[in-house]
């Protein structure tokens, strides 16, 4: 049972919450008050009730599965019209107006991810207090643990939305987001930290994370553990261009032989294609609902506006690819649409996040393109191949033996395939783009469906430039709300309109 100095606490901090939404201030959100946390057993609770992100109480964004290639608008069987978001499929230049003009002036995504870092502050500034009151060092280690790894998993996702790609020649210059460590309140608004500052903090933290949670939660995978903060350190030295910590972390995660890939030869049809407990999750949280929601995999035709994979994607998908079946679902219009998830569209404790999830498979695949970036390719194409080995029947394994340039873009499209939906594939456009050695780069369609009289239909296309000729529009400015707070100290770069074509 919960301590009512524990109550107390968390609702002192839903309060803060309320108010500080309504007035605007989220990023001043800290707090330094104590007195209601006496326990290792309170900070627990707070970790556990108000910083991970719960499968039912926590909203990912539909945003960023809308702006890739993956995803294409399908025009639904409707004889009204039905207020829907658009400006960010169609890369506006204002993309929070929806399409009945409303301008939605806060970012409920940004404020919650920037409230859970205030209370990860306060919980971290605590740790070292309780400890000088004898409170269990080893629950303080793993908690101080769990917290350290949340932050960096935060800002890892804050920094990739709303500020500029990590580019190693002009990190220390490009701007991020507003960074903050301390419990205290200050009295000053906030500023964009660099790119570089910020994955500074995200390394720093995770490096602390792998230390303090040795030997913690080990059998758990909605507990953070060692090997969750390894295959974040992996992912994140990827996107940083340093390669050989990235197959480092990677090695970590893979040797500790506690994770195995999913045999797509022996999977049930029918199923979802992971489940929390699955043998290759080593971390998840928050829900899988929001991807079925935007293929409303309710229906067969969707009554609402609502999205499908892309022909773009399907194609790349070779005819003896088992995940064409454990990853769509094709409905009587011949649409494919993303369907890992299945066996209910609704939000479950089973589920895996899908936004938040560290699984072996990506693993697999950061080690094979770093191996690929540092000339490596004997070694990238044999990790790469053992991974296949489980999407494919033995006898129909394509071979690979691309080198350089080629077998770096050959994983990359083996990334795409395998975590399409899971929040990455607008993450990797736009770290492909300032790539230092093998730079990538695309324009994207998404075809318009508008209502018209007593129907929906297609009416034309938006285009998404390549990242060098279209920047701006690959970085989600921060909402009015945070810039008008903070007396103009945050800024976005401008966002070009961008003209309907036929």
């Amino acid at each position: 049972m919960q301590s009512h100095n524990t109550i107390t606490w968390i609702l002192l901090l839903c309060i803060l919450f309320v108010c500080t939404s309504s007035c605007k201030k989220f990023l001043a959100t800290y707090s330094q008050n104590n007195s209601f946390i006496e326990s290792a057993n309170d900070l627990d609770e707070l970790l556990v009730g108000e910083v991970y992100a719960d499968y039912q109480k926590f909203s990912n964004p539909e945003i960023l599965h809308v702006m890739d290639d993956d995803l294409l608008a399908v025009v639904p069987v409707r004889s009204n019209r039905m207020p829907d978001e658009t400006g960010f499929h169609y890369w506006q230049a204002q993309p929070r107006i929806n399409t009945e003009g409303e301008l939605a002036v806060t970012d409920r995504f940004f404020n919650d991810l920037y409230s859970r870092i205030a209370r990860i502050n306060s919980i971290l500034h605590n740790v070292p207090l309780l400890q000088e009151k004898g409170e269990p060092a080893a629950t303080l280690k793993r908690i101080s643990g769990e917290a350290f790894f949340l932050r960096a998993y935060y800002y890892f996702m804050l920094v990739n939305t709303y500020g500029k790609p990590f580019k190693p020649a002009t990190a220390s210059t490009d701007f991020g987001v507003p960074l903050k460590t301390e419990a205290a309140i200050k009295d000053q608004f906030a500023t964009r930290s660099t790119t570089k500052q910020v994955y500074d903090q995200i390394i720093a933290d995770l490096l602390e994370a792998e230390k303090a949670l040795a030997g913690a939660n080990e059998a758990s995978t909605i507990r953070v553990n060692q090997a969750a903060a390894q295959a974040l350190l992996s992912r994140v030295y990827l996107y940083m261009e340093n390669y050989e910590r990235a197959i480092y972390y990677a090695d970590q995660v893979i040797n500790t032989g506690t994770y195995r890939l999913k045999d797509l030869n022996v999977h049930m049809a029918g199923t979802d294609f992971l489940t929390r407990n699955a043998e290759e999750v080593i971390f998840t949280m928050g829900s899988g609902a929001v991807v079925p929601h935007l293929m409303a995999l309710r229906y067969d035709v969707a009554p609402l506006p609502a999205y499908k994979a892309s022909e773009n994607l399907i194609l790349g998908y070779s005819p003896g690819d088992l995940r064409l079946q454990a990853f769509f679902h094709r409905n009587s219009r011949g649409e494919m649409r993303g369907a890992k998830k299945r066996a209910t569209p609704d939000a479950s404790v089973d589920d895996v996040g899908d936004m938040f999830l560290l699984r072996l498979s990506e693993v697999f695949l950061n080690k094979a393109e770093a191996l690929a970036a540092l000339d490596r390719p004997g070694e990238a194409r044999n990790i790469l191949q053992e991974f296949r080995k489980t999407r494919f029947k033995p006898s129909e394994l394509p071979p690979v033996n691309a080198t350089g340039a080629a077998l770096v873009n050959t994983i990359r499209d083996e990334r795409r395939l395998e975590l399409c939906f899971e929040t990455h594939r607008w993450f990797d456009l736009r770290r492909y783009a300032v790539n230092s050695k093998y730079p990538f780069s695309k324009s994207i369609i998404h075809r318009s469906v508008v209502f018209s009289g007593n129907e929906y239909i297609d009416n034309g296309y938006y285009e998404l430039g390549p990242y060098e000729q279209d920047a701006a529009a690959y970085i989600v400015p921060i909402a009015n709300d945070e810039i008008e707070f903070n007396n103009g100290l945050l800024t976005n770069e401008p966002r070009p309109a961008r003209p309907l074509k036929q």
